[in-house]
C-alpha cells in the first residue's frame, strides 16, 4: 500500500506545481494588465477570479491530500480536518461558479441565436459579470455552510468511559450533511452544461456553413472553429469528470471502496484545476504568448546552468 501512496503523492505534487504555475500566470499577467491600464476585459476578469480561486484550491488540495495520506494517525484532529474541509468545499464551489460564468460568457459572446433572452444577455453581459462574480462569493459561502459540520468526532466506548474521559474518538463524515453539500456543487454544474451545449451547437453549425465555401479565408475560419470546438469539448470533459468524481468522493461508496480506487479518484480530481487552466492558457493568445516566453527563458537558464 505504501508504494501506491508514494506514487500518488508524487503525481499530486507534479499536479500541484503545474497548477500553481498555470493559475499564478493567469493572476500575474491579468493583474499586471489591470495595473497598467486600470481596467480589465470581462474575459480577463473571469480568468483572474478563476485563477485566484484555483490557486488557493491547489494549496488546500495539497494539505487535504497530506491529511488523507496520514489519516490513520490523525483521526483525533477533527477540528483541523473540519476547517480545511470547509475551506476546500468553499473554494471548490467558488471555482465551479467562476468556470460556469466563463462558459456563459463564451456562449453569449460567440454563439449566434435570435432568441430575445439571448440577445438581451448579449447586450448586458459586460455589466452583469462583475455582479455575478461578486454574487458567487456569497452564494458559495452559503452553500458551503453544511460542510462546517460534515466532519464530526464519533466517540467509541461505553457511558462509564465517557464520564471518566477515557473515551477514544475518530473523525467521520455525516452523510446527511454531505447531501446538502452536493446540492451546492450541482447548481453551477447544471448551469454550466446549458451554455456549453448551446455554444458547441452554434460553433458546429457555423463550421458546417464555412465548409461549404471553398475559399482559403473561409477554410481558415472553419479550422479556427474546429479548434474552438475541440478546446470546448476538453473543457466540458474536465468539468463533467471532475463533478462526477466529486459526487463519488462525497458518497458512502468512496469511503467503502479500496484504497487504490480512492487514491485514483483523488489524483484525477486534483488534475482538474491544473489541466483546465493549461487549456485556458493555450486558448488565450495573450496568456499563451507569456507562457511561451517564460518557457523559453526557463529553457535558456537551464541550458546555461548545464553548460
Amino acid at each position: 500500500m505504501f508504494p501506491v501512496i508514494l506514487i500518488a503523492l508524487i503525481i499530486l505534487g507534479v499536479e500541484f506545481i503545474i497548477g500553481i504555475i498555470a493559475n499564478g500566470l493567469m493572476i500575474v499577467v491579468n493583474c499586471r494588465e489591470w495595473i497598467r491600464s486600470r481596467k480589465l476585459t470581462c474575459c480577463d476578469m473571469i480568468l483572474t477570479s478563476l485563477g485566484t480561486s484555483r490557486f488557493f484550491l491547489q494549496c488546500v488540495l495539497l494539505i487535504n491530500n497530506i491529511f488523507f495520506a496520514l489519516s490513520p494517525g490523525m483521526k483525533g484532529l477533527c477540528d483541523i480536518w473540519r476547517t480545511f474541509y470547509a475551506i476546500w468545499v468553499y473554494l471548490n464551489i467558488l471555482s465551479l461558479w467562476f468556470a460556469t460564468w466563463l462558459s456563459v460568457f463564451y456562449c453569449v459572446k460567440i454563439a449566434n441565436f435570435s432568441q430575445c433572452l439571448f440577445l438581451w444577455l448579449k447586450q448586458r453581459i459586460s455589466g452583469l459579470l462583475p455582479k455575478l462574480l461578486m454574487g458567487s462569493l456569497l452564494v458559495s459561502l452559503v452553500t458551503c455552510l453544511p460542510a462546517v459540520n460534515t466532519i464530526q468526532r464519533k466517540y467509541i466506548g461505553n457511558s462509564t468511559n465517557m464520564l471518566s474521559g477515557n473515551t477514544t474518538g475518530e473523525c467521520r463524515r455525516n452523510s446527511d450533511l454531505i447531501v446538502l453539500s452536493m446540492l451546492g456543487y450541482s447548481f453551477p454544474f447544471f448551469i454550466f452544461i446549458v451554455p456549453a451545449i448551446l455554444l458547441i451547437t452554434s460553433l458546429w453549425r457555423h463550421k458546417k456553413r464555412m465548409e461549404k465555401n471553398t475559399s482559403s479565408s473561409r477554410d481558415t475560419i472553419a479550422k479556427a472553429h474546429i479548434r474552438a470546438i475541440k478546446g470546448l469539448i476538453s473543457f466540458i470533459f474536465f468539468h463533467i469528470s471532475y463533478f462526477a468524481l466529486l459526487v463519488l468522493f462525497l458518497s458512502k461508496m468512496f469511503v467503502n471502496s479500496s484504497v487504490y480506487f480512492r487514491w485514483f479518484c483523488v489524483v484525477v480530481m486534483s488534475a482538474y484545476p491544473s489541466g483546465h487552466s493549461i487549456i485556458l492558457i493555450m486558448g488565450n493568445p495573450k496568456l499563451k504568448r507569456v507562457a511561451v516566453r517564460a518557457l523559453s527563458y526557463a529553457k535558456g537558464r537551464l541550458r546555461d546552468e548545464v553548460s
